[in-house]
């Protein structure tokens, strides 16, 4: 579904992908995983065309994508739930959800299902929201797109334990209904009940995958790439 090979990518003089590759198969669920700085949100920005890599491949079900504009990526099918969610405050909920809806399975009624709470909430500015309820209509909107693989941002950053709880229960109904997943947090508890496979970065390459089995059993990985 996704492919990124040997990216190189930065921010004016200073590279922070330094041979970047990731790859997510149909259906999967892979959690992307690092310390702060290390080039997570870099990887979630080139990916979808909004900083253009120096070198490497991205490429969306086998087609190539590399350097592709936002727009064309979503319509290739990747739907992103961005850090800092990034709604519109001054339109509703529900405008909010068709501002950029594309035909498909997700609808209006399908995101009211899964969220009850916006459906509570239609009518209401995405500023009058609390911090919960921005990131499930993130999640709603990226829906709406109707991607077949859904990238999120650090999913629950700054969220209460019982909206981070209702928040990977979505998240682990839509990976129960195939929908591929590509998820940066930095739960790892969570994450591991949710994915098929972990990828550790560090300055801006992959350092290590496996599943969550495989994490569990070598305490120097989360030592040497994940602790501060």
């Amino acid at each position: 579904m996704l492919n990124l090979q040997d990216i190189v990518a930065g921010y004016g003089g200073s590279t922070v992908l330094q041979g970047m590759s990731l790859h997510v198969a149909p259906g999967e669920a892979v959690a992307l995983l690092g310390r702060n700085g290390m080039g997570k949100t870099t990887t979630v920005r080139v990916i979808f065309g909004l900083l253009r890599a120096a070198q490497g491949r991205v490429t969306v079900a086998g087609r190539d994508m590399t350097g592709a504009a936002p727009f064309a990526v979503a319509r290739a099918g990747l739907g992103l739930v961005p850090e800092g969610r990034q709604i519109f405050p001054n339109l509703t909920v529900d405008e909010n959800l068709i501002a950029t809806a594309r035909p498909g399975p997700w609808t209006l009624a399908r995101v009211h299902e899964l969220f009850p709470r916006l459906a509570e909430r239609r009518r209401h500015a995405g500023n009058q929201l609390s911090g919960g309820e921005q990131q499930m209509l993130a999640i709603g909107r990226a829906l709406m797109t109707n991607p077949r693989l859904l990238v999120l941002d650090e999913a629950t950053e700054g969220l209460a334990p019982l909206i981070r709880a209702e928040i990977w229960s979505c998240l682990s109904r839509l990976r129960a209904e195939g929908m591929a997943i590509l998820v940066v947090d930095k739960d790892l508890r969570a994450l591991s009940a949710l994915v098929d496979r972990l990828v550790v970065i560090e300055r801006g390459q992959p350092v290590w995958q496996g599943d969550s089995a495989a994490l569990a059993a070598d305490p120097t990985v989360q030592e040497r790439f994940l602790h501060v």
